[in-house]
């Protein structure tokens, strides 16, 4: 286990925890954790802790909702054919399957088309307006893609055909103006954070805002895309998992049961759905058909969800055998950069799949700890994905590059982008150039801490507060606890014990290595075994020829 090489101590409000954990009737460390997580007031905290379907907002405050719902019963009402198309990874299927059933339960006529990114790149292709039009259809709805398709847009409106697009994506360039565009991003703030999954369920939420049926349904699914696309877990998205993912395990869709025991998931954690449910899924997309993953959410029969089933299962070994490849060539690449003057990492080769730069973007990012791009090249052009850890925002970067860009788009963490072959050295230049003047520094493992405590605070009651908080993931990560000159004991087999000289504190899980001996420094992440209070150490810190600059602050080491 590598040691991170800055600790982050997060400022300490004492006078706001204490307020919050007197209106709530918790302990004031569990207050500041919710105060870190950006939970003000009592009413606020009540929602957090106690994630419910009745706590969703207000689907009609996300921008153009009223005009969506009103174009799709439009068209339902005139026995118009309507066409959903999404995007080939999870989110954008997810959200598709969830629009499409929505659709049918008001009694509409409704087909589903995915993206080919092999074929098409992102988005919904033009050369498939023809096709709409000769398939008489009378209704495009675009779910996680169409913000930035303005021309696609507009032709499909020369030729009568409306069009709504569910998308989260951050506009750039001229901006599309469909029937009814919902994207967070163009309103107020309502809906942030939300993917186009979250968006779809705040689509059937105003369809059907007296059927708790139709909400009950698509939540196994929500919790899906939702944790697939890396949303924060707040606000609706929090609800949306918390309340989905037991539906997940139990879910009424035979395909999803299917794989949920076939890849082991076996607990509602996000970790596993994450881990082993979301890459097979994905897999699809990246070798140019999704179909099956799409089947597998909305199949109602057995034949048809063993088929989907064994596509996707061939299509996951075969991303996994192109991945290893892929990683040998970009970490050559990679050792060939000087990382002083390459705070982006941008590789690209011939040859690569396109549908693997995401995770080839994501695995760069996290091994080097600094936004990465990957593209995959051909004699013209070369497409391909960008990962970003914070604080940097990469889609501010490539908007610094737009001009030697034929296509991009995305959010702060992760992008998609086009550009002619001939101007990759130029746009490595470039971004990395914008990199500079925005300071983001070189790359460094950061691990964040919520509060400094005591061993003697680590009680049953407030780890037992500490895992309420779950679901963990983006936006809402695991607790963590700075410990000060403790010290670690190891018995015999794996059990081990931080201790204080007054209290001690059971450890679970491996410990990672710590120069030096005697007294330490440590974070952990408190948890509860066998009803114990105990803690999975997340780093260890040998307390002689540390740096640290106050409560909040960094922590260094001697070697940083």
């Amino acid at each position: 286990m590598e040691s991170f090489r800055i600790w982050k101590l997060l400022p300490a409000d004492p006078a706001g925890a204490e307020a919050l954990a007197q209106a709530c009737g918790i302990e004031p460390l569990t207050a500041q954790l919710l105060l870190n997580r950006g939970v003000r007031d009592a009413r606020q905290a009540q929602a957090f802790l106690r994630p419910k379907l009745d706590t969703l907002s207000d689907p009609f405050g996300l921008p153009q909702m009223a005009e969506a719902v009103a174009a799709i019963r439009q068209a339902v009402r005139t026995k118009r054919l309507v066409l959903v198309f999404g995007d080939s990874d999870v989110d954008g299927i997810s959200a598709a399957a969830l629009v499409s059933e929505a659709i049918r339960r008001i009694g509409g006529r409704v087909v589903v088309r995915l993206s080919n990114r092999l074929a098409d790149g992102y988005g919904f292709p033009p050369s498939r307006i023809a096709r709409a039009v000769r398939s008489g259809i009378g209704l495009v709805i675009l779910v996680d893609c169409g913000t930035n398709q303005a021309e696609e847009i507009e032709t499909l409106s020369r030729h009568g055909i409306p069009t709504v697009v569910l998308d989260h994506h951050v506009p750039s360039g001229r901006a599309a103006h469909p029937t009814a565009l919902v994207n967070p991003h163009l309103g107020d703030g309502a809906g942030a954070g939300l993917c186009s999954t979250g968006l779809a369920v705040k689509l059937i939420q105003a369809l059907f805002p007296d059927d708790h049926d139709a909400l009950e349904r698509s939540l196994d699914v929500a919790a899906l895309g939702t944790l697939a696309d890396c949303c924060p877990l707040s606000g609706d998205n929090r609800v949306l998992v918390a309340e989905g993912l037991e539906r997940l395990l139990d879910s009424s869709r035979p395909g999803l049961r299917s794989l949920c025991e076939a890849v082991g998931v076996t607990t509602a954690h996000p970790d596993q759905v994450l881990k082993r449910l979301v890459p097979r899924l994905n897999a699809s997309g990246r070798v140019g058909n999704a179909r099956p993953v799409w089947r597998a959410l909305t199949a109602t029969s057995e034949a048809e969800v063993i088929r989907a089933s064994s596509w996707m299962a061939q299509a996951h070994a075969t991303t996994k055998s192109w991945h290893r490849q892929v990683m040998t060539d970009a970490y050559a690449q990679v050792s060939r950069l000087h990382f002083r003057d390459n705070q982006v990492l941008v590789v690209g080769r011939r040859g690569w799949p396109a549908g693997l730069m995401g995770p080839l973007a994501s695995a760069l990012a996290e091994q080097y700890a600094r936004p990465a791009v990957a593209l995959a090249l051909d004699e013209r052009v070369g497409v391909g994905s960008g990962r970003s850890p914070e604080p940097f925002n990469l889609f501010e970067a490539l908007r610094s590059c737009e001009r030697m860009l034929l296509r991009y788009g995305g959010h702060a963490r992760a992008c998609g982008l086009t550009l002619a072959s001939g101007d990759f050295e130029a746009f490595r230049a470039q971004i990395n150039q914008y990199a500079q003047s925005a300071a983001i520094g070189p790359g460094r493992r950061t691990l964040r801490i919520d509060v400094e405590a005591r061993v003697s605070e680590m009680s049953r009651t407030v780890v037992e507060q500490m895992e309420s908080l779950k679901p963990f993931g983006m936006g809402n990560p695991k607790p963590t606890v700075l410990l000060r000159g403790v010290t670690v004991r190891s018995a015999q087999g794996d059990c081990a014990w931080i201790e204080d000289g007054a209290h001690r504190l059971r450890v679970r899980g491996k410990l990672p290595p710590c120069d030096g001996s005697g007294a330490c420094d440590a974070v952990v992440t408190p948890v509860m075994v066998s009803e114990e209070a105990a803690a999975a150490v997340c780093d260890l810190r040998a307390r002689p020829g540390e740096e640290f600059s106050g409560r909040a602050g960094e922590a260094v080491s001697a070697s940083a």
